[in-house]
């Protein structure tokens, strides 16, 4: 599951501004994504693509490889989820180890609805934005939260390209499709 190639952003960073206040930006209960994704942790390395259903209590992650073959499915239903791979293994465990399991970076799997949107819990978090408002870079129960590109110049866009950090383990999204 493990590839050596990275899928790399292709965006300019905006231009960092600390007195414009924050833009307000609601965080989505029900949300449907997909796009490209690159995880790292040391020298372990893995790219491809993903499609992910989020809802309260429920969540579905496809992970497809770089030539889009689906590699695994992961669903959750409250704290316990299920992942079945292309060959059929099945593994019913916690969410969050399976999401290190196909991911090979250990992510807090309950804040990822939040930052994928550009949430914030509070202003102190905040440690860059934008000219318009939104959070550029965030810091959240150690981790860094950057966003690289938004999809438009408005105010409440979304996030296009997200890069999660703690120490050597790093996450990056690029959303190519929202609903």
């Amino acid at each position: 599951m493990t590839a050596a190639a990275v899928v790399a952003g292709c965006a300019t960073a905006p231009t960092t501004v600390t007195t414009t206040a924050l833009a307000f930006r609601p965080v989505q209960a029900y949300f449907s994504i997909s796009g490209r994704l690159a995880a790292k942790n040391g020298e372990d390395a893995l790219s491809g693509k993903f499609a992910w259903q989020h809802a309260p209590a429920s969540d579905r992650w496809d992970f497809y490889s770089p030539l889009g073959q689906l590699v695994a499915r992961l669903t959750r239903n409250g704290e316990t989820a299920t992942l079945v791979t292309s060959n059929g293994e099945q593994i019913v465990e916690p969410v969050e180890t399976l999401i290190a399991r196909v991911l090979g970076v250990a992510v807090p799997v309950a804040s990822l609805p939040r930052w994928v949107q550009g949430g914030v819990v509070a202003r102190e978090d905040v440690r860059e934005q934008d000219a318009v408002g939104r959070p550029l870079r965030i810091a959240d129960d150690g981790w860094q939260v950057r966003y690289l590109a938004y999809a438009s110049d408005a105010p409440d866009a979304r996030p296009r390209s997200i890069e999660v950090s703690r120490g050597e383990a790093r996450l990056k999204l690029i959303v190519d499709q929202w609903q």
